[in-house]
Order: C-alpha cells, then structure tokens, then sequence
C-alpha cells in the first residue's frame, strides 16, 4: 500500500484541465492488477466487475487542490516511519480505489470510478464535482442505479463545534480536535437513508475508531445522493488540505480498506 500510495502521490493532476501523469499511472496500475479501464469523454476512469445486485459504486477524485499547484508538488516524508506525507487529498482515496479494484466484490457487481475534476470551485455549485456530474448522468443514461455510492476521501479529526458554526478562517488547533485517535468517518451524507446505512455498516464492521458523524460538506456523495443512498468514507488525514505536508499514520488507510472491504448489503 505504501508504495502505490507514494506512487499516486508524487504525481500531479489537474481538475481544470484534466491533465498530468497520475492519470497514466492510474491506468497502469489498475491493469497491473487484471481490472479493465475504459475513460470516457471527460477523462473520467471507470471499472466495473462482478454480475447482479447489490451494485457499489466507489469513486474517488484524481484532481489536487488548485490551490497547490506544481510549483508546490514537493515530497514531504515525516520522520516517523509510520505515518505517510505529501499532498494526500486524494491520493489516498485513489490508493484505496485500485486496492479495492484489484480485488472486485466478494457478492454483486461494483463500479469503482476515477473522477478528474472535484476540486474546482468549492462555492460555484455548476463547477463543483463536476465529474461526479457526468458520471450521475452517464448512469442514468444507462438506466443504472447503484444500491450505494461511496466517496472514498480523505476527511478532517474530530470536529470542536457543530459543522454549520465552524469559522474556516481559524486555527485548525481550533476547529478540530488534532488528539483525535480516530481512523476514519463516515460522513457527507445528506439524507436519512444513507445515514442509516453507513451506521449499519460501521456497525457491522464493529471496529472502536471508525465512526459516523454528521459532517456533510463539500463532496461528491451530495452528487451521488441524486441517484442513490449515499455517503463519503475515508480516512482522518491531518494538516490543511488545500497546502502541502498533510500527514496520515498508514493504520488509517489500513483500516479504511478493511471496512471498504467488509461492506455486505
């Protein structure tokens, strides 16, 4: 995991223009592991394996933060060998996506996609995860309604205050809980039903440092939503997600696969 994550992260990609090198190694790696890709029109990265129902489709978005940019795109490698660095929003997701790939659905069919564009414009709602877009309408065109859709992200500690009262220009010391030993969340789900099945499942999955909470957000499960229960998932990564030198212990991503893994409808 170490290695194609460090792989996937080095490499940049732009949501605007929808070009740069991680695409290409996205492509390799999934066919390194037997899993047919085919991209559509907009540069969008689709597998699907398995036959019947349930249908999962997990997506997870290839671009970076604009606000980094190349000039930024430096290796960042802590010094405890335990824990991960480097412009992980969302390399980690993509990491997590292949893995899951490679492997297929132990029960149904699933859809795993590679989304270029999600970053773009957080409060310009045309332009937000507008991959997300396109892939909600090529599934309708194709009359396919996934039993759930799952964004696989990375996503912040512990929150101090409600999501709706968080002043975004603060310290991240005081918007979140930097002690928090949680490996993951559920969240960014925007309605009852997809937050009843993510209890479910992490109730199912049954491990102390996953948990769901309510912090919907900017995310392509809002899009997903449209279509079918939905809600993001991922691991806690630390720093701020627009800059470089986030962090993330390796335990989390771990953990994040053996939940996505373990999901039995």
């Amino acid at each position: 995991m170490r290695r194609l994550l460090s792989g996937i992260e080095r490499r940049y990609f732009s949501g605007d223009t929808r070009r740069g090198p991680r695409h290409a190694y996205i492509l390799k790696q999934l066919a390194l592991r037997g899993c047919v890709a085919h991209v559509d029109g907009h540069a969008n990265i689709w597998v699907e394996k398995g036959k019947g129902r349930p249908l999962v489709l997990y997506s997870s978005h290839m671009d970076v933060d604009p606000r980094i940019g190349t000039r930024l795109f430096r290796r960042h490698r802590p010094s405890d060998k335990s824990t991960v660095g480097g412009i992980l929003d969302n390399a980690v997701g993509c990491c997590l996506n292949i893995l899951l790939a490679g492997a297929g659905p132990k029960k149904g069919r699933a859809i795993y996609v590679f989304t270029a564009s999600e970053e773009i414009d957080k409060f310009n709602e045309r332009r937000f995860a507008r991959s997300a877009r396109q892939v909600v309408r090529e599934l309708r065109r194709r009359k396919t309604r996934p039993d759930l859709c799952v964004a696989i992200d990375v996503t912040y500690p512990k929150l101090r205050h409600h999501y709706k009262n968080i002043n975004w220009g603060k310290p991240h010391c005081e918007i979140f809980h930097l002690e928090d030993k949680s490996h993951c969340y559920v969240d960014g789900y925007v309605d009852d039903a997809s937050r009843r099945l993510g209890e479910k499942l992490a109730r199912r999955f049954g491990h102390p440092r996953v948990h769901v909470r309510e912090f919907p957000g900017y995310d392509e499960a809002k899009v997903y939503s449209r279509i079918s229960p939905s809600f993001a998932f991922g691991p806690v990564v630390y720093g701020h997600f627009d800059k470089p030198r986030q962090r993330m212990p390796l335990s989390h991503a771990k953990t994040a696969l053996s939940f996505l893994k373990s999901m039995r409808l």
